[in-house]
């Protein structure tokens, strides 16, 4: 009978699952204005292609007095938005309601990490009509506040291959009132906008900077009207230290877990300050670099932090976008022909040093 026993503990030890990973943690505190944002709404999506309308495939409790919330969820790459509606937690946004997509999406959770977000929240604005005679596209107005954001770069996006980071399908800036219209064919856009306060022209935004991505993203275009929206831009937070996390082309990951290093450097051998390292998959290296780095300072050095490990297409440029222009520089990691370098998830790889020159 004893002998019996030990063998049902042991089928039923056999018959039931071990835990696969450890949940990770998203936290952080919704604020609006500098204030904790009570009653916000933390939704976490799994995809963008349906844009981020309804409940999220996670949600947060409704936040107190101090913003905060906390989310348990399995190791992967999620999208970060926070909502705060007067008609209940699933109902759709209206003027008044407050919003916010958070600027570092994805967050990427690795197994058992914790990682720490600051998310700005803004009033839903009123626009009036949503659809316009005269035309095929998008036109719409860029908020800060309520009120409009001069000069604020508007780009669209067809897809988000790109994670709605890079040059875009298309882009303008914005009239004194804060206006914008694209001339458009019929289908689907991603509207984003973006103004930065000081004269870095890539690169993550840093505290200061707006950033905003329309809630009524995707927008569908149709023939022969004018999609009407607002984009409601706020400034970015300064970054949360506390769990080590970095903002990236590829998202918001932890801090030194995949880490390609190196110094940029002339032909003479000297540092070159004022330069961006860029992470490619694609090994043309013609379009948008998938992750880069630091803009290099007086030594030359870099860091680039990966969402993930893999291989990547390792070049050097001081401008981002386009094709190079005369004068600008220009290198490419020639550690390999390919100028290719491979890294496993949580490796530190140092010494990747690239030589630039001058595009004649």
């Amino acid at each position: 009978m004893r002998g019996a026993v030990r063998f049902g503990i042991l089928a039923l030890c056999l018959c039931v699952p071990m835990p696969l990973f450890a949940a990770g943690i998203v936290k952080g505190k919704v604020n609006h204005q500098g204030k904790p944002l009570e009653g916000a709404v933390v939704h976490i999506y799994t995809a963008y292609d349906a844009g981020f309308r309804g409940t999220g495939d996670y949600r947060s409790r409704p936040t107190g007095k101090d913003g905060a919330f906390d989310l348990s969820l399995p190791p992967g790459r999620y999208f970060v938005v926070a909502k705060k509606t007067g008609g209940g937690t699933d109902s759709g946004l209206a003027p008044g309601d407050s919003w916010a997509y958070y600027g570092g999406n994805p967050v990427v959770v690795g197994d058992g990490e914790t990682i720490n977000i600051g998310i700005n929240c803004t009033p839903i604005a009123e626009v009036g009509a949503r659809r316009s005679p005269g035309g095929t596209g998008v036109r719409g107005v860029v908020l800060a506040e309520g009120k409009p954001l001069g000069r604020a770069r508007v780009t669209l996006y067809q897809d988000g291959e790109t994670i709605f980071r890079g040059i875009g399908y298309a882009s303008s800036l914005t009239s004194a009132k804060g206006e914008f219209s694209f001339n458009l064919e019929p289908g689907v856009y991603y509207v984003v906008a973006r103004k930065r306060m000081g004269d870095d022209r890539m690169g993550p935004l840093g505290g200061g900077d707006f950033f905003g991505f329309a809630h009524d993203n995707p927008v569908k275009v149709e023939k022969d009207a004018f999609s009407v929206i607002a984009v409601h831009a706020v400034n970015k937070l300064v970054k949360v230290k506390e769990g080590g996390q970095e903002v990236t082309l590829g998202g918001t990951v932890k801090s030194g877990e995949t880490v390609l290093e190196g110094v940029i450097r002339g032909r003479d051998g000297k540092p070159v300050p004022g330069v961006y390292a860029n992470a490619y998959r694609d090994p043309m290296m013609t379009q948008k670099p998938d992750f880069i780095s630091n803009k290099t300072g007086p030594d030359g050095a870099y860091i680039i932090q990966f969402a993930e490990g893999g291989e990547y297409f390792i070049g050097a440029r001081n401008t981002i976008g386009g094709p190079a222009e005369k004068g600008d520089l220009l290198g490419r990691y020639d550690g390999n022909e390919d100028h290719s370098v491979k890294i496993r998830a949580g490796e530190k790889r140092k010494g990747i040093d690239i030589v630039v020159e001058a595009v004649e």
